[in-house]
């Protein structure tokens, strides 16, 4: 009996820190900041495809010059 008493007192201390820890943990964020981030996160993709397309439009532009030269000779 002696064995099993500091056993439970440290399994239950476990336990309320365990519960502590876990409503300490990050606060959810409000719907208007989860949109707000999704929102930021568009606006990156599309500043990223942005520039695909423009790199893109640089590539056919210099295949169709190359192919231009090529009907020349």
């Amino acid at each position: 009996m002696k064995l099993t008493t500091p056993k439970l007192i440290a399994l239950g201390a476990l336990l309320v820190l365990a519960v502590n820890l876990h409503s300490q943990g990050i606060a959810p964020k409000s719907p208007l900041d989860k949109l707000k981030d999704i929102k930021a996160k568009n606006v990156e993709l599309l500043e990223k495809q942005t520039a695909t397309l423009q790199k893109l439009d640089e590539i056919d532009k210099a295949a169709q010059q190359l192919r231009f030269f090529a009907k020349r000779s």
